[in-house]
């Protein structure tokens, strides 16, 4: 290029670029502030902490090193609570998607007022403490419990069920944490479908169950993708729940990092295993969506 050639700006091209992408950026920019400052700057720290070495003493060095991520990784500890905290999330991801998946299938078939108050109990379920929903367990399967009480009414159990500070009583509560997360991608997903394809289908032939298969499930395939990602990341990262209704032997890999963090005073360890727990759970979330588009095909 010529330097003595002037270059020539096109004001429409920038008026173009800025009248379709400018709005968004205004609106986005204080969640993009939010995010940059309470989550990327602090997450940046936690990384550069993990790569520091803890001495004997408990005083931290200087340099860094990758001895935090080695003693994660050989820990056989950490292995056991990473798979139990792998297992049980999945186990959260399949039941709240065979629960909230047929809620969010009848909020599309029934009417404007049945509808409305489904909407109404996910939002007051959404907006309730999750401390005080997981009281709210304790109170239902404790030995003495609602549940217990119950089924030794109608004589299904002699003695009390042993179902708090277990993996079930875990997996429960989750269960109940995660429907809301799973229920509206779904109903937003299925909420875009034209009827006319399912009209359509049944026209030409089709059963309903045909048409569920064919047309509405894989259309819904976006929406099963959010909720279950959002259901697997919560499982994955929670503490609170575990802490309450759980015991050691059922303990999740927050719990231990928590442990190093808060107990230990381990900040360098404690920081390795989040940032390899956070690491996993995206590793694992993009292996999903590759499956769900190589062979379900879906748009995700």
């Amino acid at each position: 290029m010529n330097p003595h050639i002037p270059t020539i700006r096109d004001p429409i091209t920038e008026i173009t670029f800025w009248s379709r992408f400018g709005g968004a950026f205004c609106l986005l920019s204080p969640l993009l502030l939010f995010l940059a400052f309470f989550y990327v700057v602090p997450f940046a720290n936690l990384i550069q902490e993990s790569f520091r070495l803890t001495s004997l003493d408990g005083q931290v060095s200087d340099s860094l090193t990758l001895h935090q991520y080695i003693k994660t990784l050989s820990s056989s500890r950490i292995a056991r609570v990473m798979e139990r905290t792998f297992s049980m999330s999945v186990l959260t991801v399949v039941i709240t998607l065979l629960l909230s998946y047929p809620i969010a299938l009848l909020m599309i078939r029934i009417k404007s007022t049945p509808r409305t108050i489904i909407l109404l109990v996910i939002f007051i379920s959404l907006a309730s403490s999750l401390i005080v929903r997981n009281y709210g367990w304790v109170v239902v399967l404790s030995d003495k419990g609602a549940l217990n009480a119950f089924l030794q009414a109608i004589g299904l159990i002699q003695e009390p069920l042993r179902m708090m500070y277990s993996k079930v009583a875990i997996v429960i509560a989750l269960v109940h944490f995660s429907i809301p997360f799973m229920v509206l991608p779904i109903y937003g997903s299925l909420l875009r479908q034209p009827r006319s394809l399912t009209e359509a289908s049944l026209s030409l032939g089709g059963n309903s169950w045909q048409t569920f298969r064919k047309i509405t499930l894989p259309l819904s395939l976006p929406g099963v993708f959010g909720g279950t990602v959002l259901t697997f990341a919560l499982s994955m990262s929670a503490y609170v729940t575990p802490l309450m209704l759980g015991s050691p032997s059922s303990s999740m890999i927050s719990q231990v990092a928590a442990e190093q963090l808060l107990v230990q005073l381990n900040f360098p360890y404690g920081s390795a295993i989040i940032v390899t727990l956070t690491v996993l759970t995206f590793i694992l979330v993009a292996f999903y969506a590759t499956i769900l588009r190589r062979v379900f095909r879906a748009d995700v």
